[in-house]
């Protein structure tokens, strides 16, 4: 009776050592405010501030909440109240010169501050809505996901809204990856259902102050509606006369 306890016991042990192995460490949540779960292995509890975070982890935040994490590669992520997303794949590898990273946001709105690694060989982020994909490198944007839209409005099949802060992010359609849109700063897309997006273009004050709300800060970055580049109407001039130079895959 006693081996037989003693065999069991070793076997939970084992197991559990086996479970935290297989865990791949993403990175840490620096900052929790309000209600803040995270979602892992089919359990959901508490994210506290220095907590780590791993690959398949699923961060929610509730009406109140936010949460800003910082990734293993020193990249940044920030949620504003109201998000669901999914730290999908995180590999980093200084050695291999390797950082690939996808976020799957299912609802809601975050900030991605993407660390620059310019000798690396793969540096690819991506932000994956269920209906665009945004691409980038080394640079500073925001998606924000709508799953389900009001019946009154023209798009009612899922809503992705993305704005460039610096740099350059690629946009695209899950089913038109072969036609991307190029987004420089303060440029900003849309993509409704499994359509084509719409054409990039510069975002007005409004709409700027709308989409940065609640995430104006992330790690020492700070980006107000007030600091965007514009004319006396607070409106960026024509994009059609901006060059935007040819999309590079990322």
């Amino acid at each position: 009776m006693l081996y037989r306890v003693i065999v069991i016991l070793v076997s939970i042990i084992v197991g559990a050592h086996q479970s935290a192995a297989a865990l791949e460490i993403a990175g840490k949540a620096e900052i929790v405010t309000g209600v803040v779960s995270i979602e892992r292995a089919g359990r959901s509890e508490p994210l506290e501030a220095g907590g780590p975070v791993f690959v398949k982890d699923s961060i929610v935040t509730g009406a109140d909440g936010s949460a800003e994490i910082s990734f293993v590669d020193q990249s940044r992520m920030k949620l504003a109240p109201g998000a669901n997303l999914e730290i999908t794949e995180y590999r980093y590898n200084r050695a291999e010169k390797i950082r690939y990273g996808l976020i799957s946001l299912k609802l809601g709105k975050a900030r991605f501050a993407v660390q620059e690694l310019q000798d690396f060989n793969d540096r690819r982020f991506r932000v994956k809505t269920g209906t665009a994909i945004v691409a980038s490198r080394d640079t500073d944007f925001i998606v924000d996901f709508e799953p389900e839209m009001p019946r009154d409005e023209v798009c009612r099949h899922g809503l992705t809204t993305a704005l460039c802060l610096e740099d350059s992010i690629v946009f695209s359609s899950p089913g038109f990856q072969d036609k991307p849109a190029l987004l420089t700063a303060y440029m900003t897309g849309q993509a409704c259902g499994p359509d084509l997006p719409a054409p990039p273009r510069f975002a007005t004050a409004a709409e700027f102050a709308g989409i940065i709300a609640g995430l104006e800060r992330i790690g020492n970055r700070n980006a107000e509606a007030s600091g965007m580049p514009g004319n006396s109407t607070g409106c960026l001039p024509n994009p059609e006369k901006s060059d935007q130079g040819t999309v590079e895959e990322h």
